[in-house]
This record gives structure tokens, C-alpha cells and sequence, in this order.
């Protein structure tokens, strides 16, 4: 009789340790925005331009923006091979009103972002020039970036 006690003892206490020892699983589950943050991220590789390269207000200058390259980080981007118009060589960034598809640069562009399957479009209104008419940055810009 002693054995069964001892035996239902253990049992009893084993299993008193092993409910403590359970981590509570509610972590809350990654919002919107975090999953957008992760996604333009792009694990920390660049942004080049992809087939369909830039369209500025609906006509091809991916011929401007030779060997393009955009970092997307925690709220911080840097670019290479930009117009200083279109893109600064480095700057901030955050979502507007928390809507994922709408970001807001430190020079004060917003832009739109369409992402899926590694493809980012980013849309967005130039302003200023880059040195004369010819190489001028206002207008709308469509970058269509793959993932390097």
C-alpha cells in the first residue's frame, strides 16, 4: 500500500512540475505593420531595379537610375545610384497613420508601397531638379524593385 502511495506521489508531483513549467503561449501574434516592416526589410537585401525599371510620369528613365539600389532597415533606408531629387542617398522613414502602404521619408515624400512576391513597387512625387531641365526630378515615379 505504501508503493501505490509513493507511486501516486510521484505521479502527482511530476505533473504539478511539468504545468509550471509550461511557458505561457500568448505571445501576441505580429500585427500588420510588423509584417510589412519584415517584408520591405527583405532580410536585409537590396532593392534593384527590376524589367520594368522607372517610369516617370508614365515614361521609361531606368536609363537615370544605372545599377539602382535601395536598403530598406528598421525605419532607415540608403540608396545608391539615385537622382538626389528622386531619392536622397540616405534617410528615415515611417508608415502614415499606420496604414502598411503608405510610407512617409524624412525629406517629406510620401509614397505609396505595392508588395508581393518579393516585387516592390514604390510610388511617389519628385520634386526639385538635378542640375537643369533635362535632368529635372519633378513628376510621379513608379520604382519597380525585385529583391538582389
Amino acid at each position: 500500500m505504501k508503493n501505490i502511495t509513493y507511486i501516486i506521489s510521484i505521479l502527482l508531483l511530476s505533473s504539478f512540475i511539468t504545468l509550471i513549467g509550461c511557458k505561457d503561449d500568448s505571445d501576441p501574434a505580429p500585427t500588420e505593420l510588423d509584417l510589412q516592416l519584415t517584408a520591405l526589410q527583405n532580410g536585409g537585401s537590396n532593392w534593384v531595379l527590376g524589367s520594368d525599371g522607372v517610369l516617370k510620369d508614365g515614361f521609361d528613365v531606368t536609363s537615370q537610375f544605372t545599377e539602382f539600389k535601395l536598403t530598406i532597415g528598421a525605419f532607415t533606408f540608403t540608396t545608391e545610384n539615385s537622382l538626389s531629387g528622386a531619392w536622397p542617398a540616405s534617410g528615415t522613414w515611417e508608415f502614415v497613420n499606420d496604414n502598411p502602404n503608405q510610407i512617409l521619408r524624412s525629406d517629406g515624400v510620401q509614397m505609396t508601397v505595392s508588395l508581393s512576391d518579393n516585387n516592390l513597387t514604390l510610388t511617389f512625387t519628385g520634386a526639385g531638379s538635378s542640375g537643369g531641365r533635362t535632368e529635372s526630378v519633378d513628376g510621379e515615379y513608379q520604382f519597380r524593385l525585385v529583391s538582389e
